[in-house]
């Protein structure tokens, strides 16, 4: 029978697994890579790296820990920094305050504006404005 050990919880962000935890990692995970599937050859390079990245939210523990393959480190750290840069632009939008605009509208006011482009303007005199309100 297998004696149960603690998980392996980070004293801080920045402290490493222990090689103990990095051969517990490997051999949960079967040697396999976690973004891929492929069993891992003797020698190969391989990464132990976050599955919740530490800026996405995941924490320092063994169990959010997994073996990923030179092939998909790359594909996963891209998904992961853009995961980050959508998470922070959601927030932004609902915490930070919206700028001004840097245009400088103004609202428009109330006129007697032309509704038509294909006629031009009307252009009247008073006499022609008196005219009408006599008849």
């Amino acid at each position: 029978m297998s004696r149960s050990l603690p998980i392996w919880i980070g004293a801080s962000d920045d402290t490493p697994a222990p090689p103990r935890v990095r051969v517990r990692v490997f051999e949960r995970c079967d040697g396999k890579c976690t973004q891929c599937g492929r069993k891992l050859r003797p020698g190969e390079a391989w990464t132990l790296e976050h599955l919740i990245a530490l800026i996405n939210g995941g924490r320092n523990a063994e169990d959010n820990l997994g073996v990923t393959c030179g092939w998909c480190l790359p594909a996963k750290n891209a998904v992961d920094v853009a995961l980050k840069a959508k998470t922070y632009a959601v927030k932004s939008k609902h915490l930070l305050p919206s700028e001004p605009s840097r245009w400088g509208s103004r609202p428009l006011g109330r006129g007697n504006h032309q509704h038509t482009a294909t006629r031009p303007p009307l252009k009247r005199t008073y006499a022609q404005e008196h005219e009408e309100q006599d008849i």
